[in-house]
């Protein structure tokens, strides 16, 4: 298969099992022990495995700078749809 590269995001960690998105189109579910220490919710991996003969490493980093990007967009975003929403009560 060669070398290849991944993103996840991590949706969250419950239970020693981390639910990650996998470029943006479906969700997986991992050991948290093999998240890099300090991973939390919204964090922005960066995933490469290098085959090597017999062997594959895997190597799993925080992207920072892709993470920083992200919460940027998110917050925005609400900013954007609380500004017209007017508040009060949810009747149901």
């Amino acid at each position: 298969m060669g070398d290849e590269a991944r993103r996840w995001v991590v949706d969250s960690i419950e239970e020693g099992v981390a639910a990650v998105e996998e470029d943006g189109a479906r969700m997986l579910h991992v050991p948290g022990w093999l998240l890099p220490a300090g991973a939390r919710e919204g964090d922005v991996l960066r995933v490469s495995r290098r085959d090597e003969g017999a062997a594959s490493s895997l190597r799993i980093e925080v992207d920072r700078g892709a993470t920083d990007e992200a919460l940027g967009r998110s917050r925005e975003q609400v900013s954007r749809l609380s500004k017209n929403d007017p508040g009060g009560d949810i009747v149901l």
